[in-house]
């Protein structure tokens, strides 16, 4: 007896060797760290952590032949150190006092990166509206000259007008220098174009005197990448029996970056969160594989800079779509207090429906809400072929997104383990 209880005890410890629970917290705060430099375009944050990814499926006992890499390549904008702004002495904040828009040239040259000090000239957002409504050459009249840059005001304006004012100066910043002004919370992106001249978003309180005579000193470096290369993390996931199809689960891992030396947005809920439930349901269907559908888990590069990563794989002809069940898609799943959003919802009624229903057995969450169609993350290319999906996001009480405060602390993670085990039942009834 002693000798077929020590086989047992040996057989079980042999299966787990070399194979760790999944922790989502350490995963999502390892993310979130400023050693992945943002998950962005700069010091090969995104590279950081893709590896780091792959190699969180190889501590959960994925084997090497399990995990491919798929490579890809884009244009981006980047902002890699010299960022500081002066203005009247004062120095700016990256991220909270003021930000670079995407686009945005610096004030360097290929053989010298020298700080720049222009002469501040101020228009107010209507005036700005009536000059644009004439022709862009009227600018002209402004009697700007080279040492100058042009403050817009966009405050106290309605929410269309606001929307207006941004645009035309977006326009401008291709002829001119240009700073907005605003009052609303800094929401940062990224660009695979580069503009000809620098554009900065400011917070009012810094402009709002209209100091005749003030100056504003700028030192920012912009490195155009023509050819980045990114990576899709793919793990695989055999069915017990012979496969009738594939269920695919997918997040994106990378975020915005660095905006210089000093700032970088950790991109905690958006999306560390998601890929950690990512390797969340990987882990528990690598233990309990699917009966009749092999599952096919996606981690995609590029999904802030135009859902390239998604885009690249769904063209890429190297998964059969017409043989795709369903695409799971996770962005956001840091939180849940106010329950969960499905897009899709109201197009695939039957699949809501079924998760609905298990909500309410499993009391995973308060609510699941249902929305239409949009392209507003991986999900999108998939769907377009014809492969149905949801993209499933958690609704809760943090509200930061694409700022440098959607941080590890911020999260609450509180409908993480409900929410995994909502998604596991959800796609074993398939």
């Amino acid at each position: 007896m002693k000798h077929v209880s020590f086989i047992l005890f040996f057989l079980i410890a042999s299966t787990s060797f070399g194979q760790e629970n999944f922790d989502y917290r350490t995963f999502t705060k390892q993310m979130c760290s400023q050693e992945f430099q943002g998950r962005g375009y700069v010091n090969g944050g995104d590279s950081i952590a893709a590896e780091y990814i792959k190699n969180s499926f190889l501590k959960m006992g994925f084997k090497k032949e399990m995990i491919e890499s798929q490579e890809f390549y884009f244009s981006v904008n980047t902002f890699p150190d010299t960022c500081e702004v002066l203005l009247a002495g004062e120095k700016l904040i990256p991220g909270q006092d003021f930000i670079v828009e995407p686009r945005s040239a610096g004030t360097c040259k290929k053989n010298a990166c020298r700080p720049k000090t222009y002469n501040v000239k101020f228009i107010s957002g209507k005036h700005f509206m009536e000059v644009s409504r004439l022709h862009l050459n009227q600018f002209e009249h402004l009697n700007l000259n080279t040492d100058d840059i042009l403050v817009v005001e966009n405050i106290n304006y309605s929410k269309d007008s606001a929307n207006i004012i941004s645009a035309l100066i977006s326009q401008y910043a291709d002829s001119w220098p240009v700073i907005e002004t605003v009052d609303d919370k800094f929401t940062w992106s990224v660009s695979s174009r580069v503009g000809k001249n620098l554009h900065l978003k400011i917070k009012s309180k810094f402009l709002e005197n209209n100091i005749k005579g003030m100056k504003i000193r700028v030192h920012l470096r912009n490195e155009f990448k023509k050819a980045h290369l990114a990576k899709n993390i793919i793990g695989h996931v055999s069915s017990k029996k012979k496969a009738k199809g594939t269920i695919m689960i997918t997040a994106h891992y990378d975020h915005l970056g660095r905006m210089g030396s000093t700032t970088y947005f950790p991109g905690a809920n958006d999306n560390a969160s998601g890929v950690a439930m990512l390797l969340q349901l990987g882990q528990m269907i690598k233990s309990k594989p699917l009966k009749r559908y092999n599952v096919i888990l996606v981690a995609f590069a590029g999904e802030e800079i135009g859902l390239l990563g998604s885009r690249f794989l769904s063209e890429a002809n190297v998964i059969n779509l017409d043989g795709v069940r369903f695409l799971l898609n996770l962005d956001i799943m840091g939180s849940g207090e106010e329950g969960i959003t499905a897009v899709n919802g109201r197009i695939f009624s039957k699949e809501f429906k079924r998760l609905q229903k298990l909500n309410r057995r499993q009391k995973a969450v308060p609510t699941v809400k249902a929305r239409g169609k949009s392209a507003n993350s991986d999900h999108h290319f998939f769907t377009e072929k014809g492969v149905r999906s949801f993209f499933i996001y958690t609704m809760g009480q943090n509200k930061n997104y694409h700022d440098v405060y959607d941080t590890y602390e911020n999260l609450s993670f509180s409908s993480f383990e409900n929410l995994s085990r909502l998604f596991d039942s959800f796609l074993r009834r398939f």
